[in-house]
């Protein structure tokens, strides 16, 4: 059970850093149509660094279902499962767009976050 723990951690780092770094707004605004607006992204340090925590996203996905696997009660649902655990990382993703990109959720907005993470907690249990 530490080992899923410990999976859901690096997973919720990895996908918060991911989105957080992608999320600035000098990277993503303009005309990304346009062909050398695209090329100026994807050689951007910021969208190299997004897409390694991408991929290390997807690996610590990958143990977590492992992980779960070997778990006979959880094993004949464990990607449904993991899909769920890792929604957990909404909530450091909000956080870390609060501090890091200034963004505020509205009451309404809060709400329904809470709602959903309410209901992801219901389905793990």
């Amino acid at each position: 059970m530490l080992l899923i723990i410990f999976w859901i951690i690096i997973y919720c780092i990895a996908n918060t850093f991911s989105i957080v770094l992608l999320g600035d707004r000098s990277l993503i605004s303009g005309n990304l149509l346009n062909i050398d607006n695209i090329i100026r992204l994807i050689i951007n340090w910021k969208f190299i660094l997004a897409m390694v925590f991408a991929v290390l996203t997807r690996v610590s996905f990958i143990m977590i279902n492992n992980s779960l696997l070997k778990i006979p009660k959880l094993a004949s649902a464990s990607t449904s499962i993991a899909t769920f655990a890792t929604l957990l990382s909404l909530i450091f993703i909000l956080l870390a767009n609060y501090f890091f990109l200034n963004e505020k959720l509205n009451l309404q907005q809060a709400i329904g976050a809470f709602i959903v993470l309410v209901g992801v907690t219901i389905m793990v249990k």
